[in-house]
């Protein structure tokens, strides 16, 4: 009888079909989809996220496809790239941490005033805040990297000489702590989202706004201003995020190569590329005509350092843990310059 010589040759025949198909599926390629809502141009694009997807891609071995969405192709709202994460329309999102209130409510600390001098030690800063543990709102996802702007300067369509021309000024903010430290100086706070900037200048909506050169250039807002306040405010925090659910589907080689090719040094990556570009925005500003750039004077230096100082002090004492994550962010700028 050669039935089952024939029935066991099939058998293996199948096994070894269904090992292949294993072996295939296993080596798909797997899409994802990356929202970015700010424009292509801007340096954050260009710089940090484009390599990242890229190195990230070539790290795996091709193994996953990063489809890249900038301008808001996938949604333009600041505010709701966390909720297109949890809702499936985006795998991997750019966000700024300020524009989900009460979100991420330590984050206030890279935005205090006299701490981070460039969007270097700002940004590794940050990012070692955030690997540690010590920031709350970040256990739903799995952060990729964090990273932060240069210090944020004063530029609007009026006269800024000294600290007193503030007063009545209307000035857009984006947060708690800034609209504290508009308010000490005398200025007016207005909220609004960055998108909305340079009509919001234009009509008088609003006389000025605190922006690093490059975001100035990005978004549209320099043909919109004149007068730049060389008085520093604090930094502005972004984050590369996938839920956790998401990050912890994926093949261990692939969140391997997204780790590796992230965290501290992305974060270093994006705060050389944005020292640089600011270098740059910030010569092109002064070779422009009709522009006007202020450097405080030793007296208006110190009076606005003594405005901001006394505004950080009372936001910080009001914060859970404040005095000590203040000292902490502080603690890690120093090691950082130290190294």
């Amino acid at each position: 009888m050669r039935f089952p010589r024939i029935a066991a040759a099939l058998a293996a025949t199948l096994a070894t079909a269904t090992l292949a198909a294993g072996a295939v599926r296993a080596e798909e390629v797997i899409d994802l989809k990356f929202a970015v809502f700010t424009p292509e141009q801007e340096i954050t694009y260009q710089e940090a996220i484009k390599p990242w997807v890229q190195a990230v891609e070539e790290a795996a071995g091709g193994r996953v496809r990063i489809q890249l969405f900038p301008g808001g192709t996938l949604g333009r709202d600041g505010s709701k790239q966390i909720k297109m994460l949890n809702d499936g329309v985006a795998d991997i999102a750019f966000i700024i941490p300020a524009y989900n209130p009460g979100l991420f409510p330590d984050n206030w600390v890279i935005e205090l005033p006299d701490t981070s001098r460039t969007a270097g030690e700002g940004s590794v800063a940050f990012w070692r805040m955030v690997e540690s543990g010590r920031l709350r709102g970040y256990d739903g996802f799995e952060v990729l990297s964090m990273v932060a702007t240069s210090p944020y300067l004063l530029h609007g369509n009026k006269p800024m000489n000294r600290v007193a021309d503030l007063k009545g000024q209307k000035i857009r903010i984006a947060g708690k702590l800034e609209q504290q430290c508009v308010e000490a100086v005398g200025g007016v706070p207005v909220g609004m989202p960055i998108t909305k900037i340079p009509e919001s200048l234009s009509r008088g909506i609003i006389d000025a706004t605190p922006m690093h050169y490059a975001a100035l250039y990005a978004f549209g807002i320099s043909s919109a201003t004149k007068y730049h306040y060389h008085a520093a405010l604090g930094s502005m925090p972004f984050g590369f995020v996938m839920t956790r659910e998401r990050f912890e589907a994926l093949p261990e080689d692939v969140q391997k190569a997204m780790q590796a090719e992230g965290g501290e040094k992305l974060a270093r990556i994006f705060g050389a590329a944005m020292d640089a570009e600011n270098a740059r925005r910030l010569a092109e500003t002064e070779a422009a005509p009709g522009q006007t750039i202020v450097i405080p004077t030793a007296e208006d230096a110190a009076a606005w350092s003594a405005a901001m100082a006394g505004c950080s002090d009372r936001f910080v004492a009001e914060q859970e843990n404040g005095p000590a994550l203040a000292a902490a962010f502080k603690a890690e700028l120093d090691r950082i310059r130290a190294e």
